[in-house]
């Protein structure tokens, strides 16, 4: 039985096959093997090859098989058989032990050989679309050997004379550690997850030039589901990093000064609200005279007062300065890590290299106002609403300013209406400012005393002439009426909403050191600072100009009283500061 089902099955084989006794004796041959020598009128039972072939078939095969009889093990060779060239495969039959036969099986050469003709081409094919890809590429398996590399990354890693990639691992053929440490590190994450990755690395070419490159990592399974290894193209993406870099730089820039635009403001505020940037300094500005270039000299020369404006900006500052154009004439600087005395450096700086460039009209300038944001508390957008009112606030004090014209219109009413004259103004302005100088006080301090010191009476506008103007003492009731022009200044100054500490100052500017002033009543530093230094400015003017009710004080007398007054009507460290001023300065 089990050699009908052996005959039956040797019998239907498409491949030739005989078995010979140890004198090799044909004891079998199936029909494919009859079919080929059909042509031959022998019987193959019990004849050797010698009886029945001649020439090289009979030498071949009997070297072949005594080979296998003395080796005991199987042979494959190539072989003529019916004219054609085929791979024989012999192998020995041993039972318990000793080899009792041998036989052998055919394949048709010439078919083994298409295929592989037909494999070696497709290979090629492969390897010509793998060498003309716009990348390079490799397969390693996953021992992190790289067992393929295409053209590219051959040539690639032969310029810096790595010599043959086949076999290697990434620690061999990359520059540094890091780079080599950081593509195992994404070949095992391919392996261990069995998912491709997009990974993106920064090299650099022999000038030091970066040279952006994005992978595509994909794992290569078996049949059984296990990972053999890690198939990856890279590509140089530089031209499109740089592409795409150009685009940003177009999409966050503004066209006429270069400067970045109000979209990348936005984006950098987020940015900046961070521990590691804190303090962020911000620095508002608008361009003074934009609107009167604009209707006088067009605007082309509008734009080009701006773009000489950002010049200066750009000259001004480094690189932990951002600069913004956030509106026709609003520019925002962002400082990292800049405190506000800093900050007052860097305006400085700006005004005076605005003094450097000339325009046809009128001369570069900007209204400049600076705060910060210390913490996590306070947003940039807080900080810049205060620099914002101290811009407006600045702008006050420009001559050629709308705002100006408006504080100007009201002094002009105050003086008309009442005995204030101009150079009372001034007076009182130049000794505050003196004062603000001695004691070294911030810019924008400086320009709150500056408006405060212009304004500290200005609601006097809304008291009756009869008592401004009354000669004489005024009575108790009249003299109620007099108080009342702090908190009527105040409402006056504060309809501005950018004007709120200005306000404050006008209201308190009459406010006494020991608490007995009014309106408020406030003592001590609870009085703004601004308000402490108009009341000495103004009381010492008004002891030495103003001779309506008493007569004038000389400059000695009028220190004598300041000192007299000292810590009950006035701050006495402003006191002093005024005195040293004084003694400075000749009659």
């Amino acid at each position: 039985m089990e050699y009908k089902l052996f005959k039956l099955l040797a019998d239907n084989l498409p491949q030739p096959i005989w078995i010979k006794d140890l004198e090799l004796r044909f004891i079998y041959v199936n029909k494919e093997y009859k079919a080929i020598y059909k042509d031959i009128n022998e019987e193959f039972i019990g004849k050797n090859d010698a009886e029945i072939f001649d020439g090289v078939v009979r030498e071949e095969c009997i070297k072949y098989c005594n080979q296998v009889i003395n080796s005991l093990k199987p042979l494959t060779e190539e072989g003529y058989l019916d004219g054609k060239r085929r791979k024989i495969t012999i192998v020995p039959l041993i039972d318990e032990g000793k080899i009792f036969a041998v036989a052998g099986i055919y394949a048709n050469l010439d078919i083994i050989k298409e295929k592989d003709k037909i494999i070696e081409e497709q290979e090629n094919i492969l390897k010509v679309v793998m060498d003309t890809l716009p990348g390079r590429v490799f397969f390693k398996d996953k021992e992190g050997r790289y067992v393929y590399v295409n053209k590219q990354f051959d040539e690639f890693y032969n310029k810096d004379g790595i010599g043959e990639v086949l076999g290697k691992t990434n620690i061999d053929i990359h520059p540094t550690e890091e780079l080599a440490a950081k593509y195992s590190r994404e070949d095992n994450e391919v392996i261990k997850n069995k998912r491709s990755i997009k990974a993106e690395t920064i090299l650099y070419s022999e000038d030091g030039e970066e040279i952006y490159t994005e992978a595509v990592k994909v794992p290569v399974i078996d049949k059984s589901g296990d990972v053999a290894g890690v198939v990856g193209l890279v590509l140089d993406v530089t031209e499109k990093k740089e592409a795409e870099k150009k685009l940003r730089q177009l999409s966050f820039t503004d066209i006429l000064t270069g400067l970045y635009n109000r979209t990348y403001f936005e984006e950098k505020v987020k940015e900046f609200q961070s521990e590691e940037y804190l303090p962020v300094g911000v620095i508002m500005g608008d361009a003074n005279g934009l609107k009167l270039v604009n209707d006088t000299l067009g605007h082309d020369q509008g734009d080009e007062l701006l773009r000489l404006i950002a010049q200066a900006l750009k000259d001004v500052c480094g690189e932990k300065q951002l600069i913004f154009r956030t509106g026709g004439d609003e520019f925002v600087i962002l400082s990292k890590n800049t405190t506000e005395q800093e900050c007052e450096i860097i305006i400085k700086n700006i005004f005076d290299r605005c003094k450097m460039y000339k325009h046809d009209l009128i001369n570069v300038s900007i209204s400049l106002g600076a705060s910060v944001a210390d913490s996590l508390n306070k947003s940039i957008y807080e900080a810049l609403k205060e620099a914002d009112d101290k811009v407006y606030r600045q702008k006050l004090l420009q001559k050629t300013s709308l705002n100006s014209s408006i504080m100007y219109s009201l002094q002009m009413g105050l003086e008309a209406k009442s005995l204030e004259t101009e150079e009372h103004t001034d007076r009182v302005l130049a000794n505050s400012i003196a004062i603000g100088e001695k004691l070294s006080l911030p810019m924008s301090v400086m320009d709150e005393l500056t408006i405060v010191a212009k304004l500290h009476d200005i609601g006097k506008i809304g008291i009756n002439e009869e008592i401004l103007l009354k000669k004489g003492e005024l009575t108790e009731d009249e003299f109620e009426v007099v108080k009342t022009h702090t908190e009527k200044g105040y409402r006056i100054v504060k309809a501005s909403n950018q004007l709120d500490n200005v306000a404050k100052g006008v209201l308190a500017h009459h406010e006494r050191w020991d608490g007995n002033g009014y309106p408020l009543k406030l003592e001590g530093e609870k009085i703004p600072l601004v308000s402490r230094i108009v009341s000495v400015a103004d009381s010492y003017d008004a002891m030495t100009n103003n001779g309506i009710y008493k007569r004038c004080l000389n400059k000695e007398e009028a220190i004598e009283e300041l000192k007299r007054c000292s810590g009950k009507q006035f701050d006495p460290i402003i006191v002093k500061a005024f005195i040293e001023y004084l003694e400075e300065i000749e009659e």
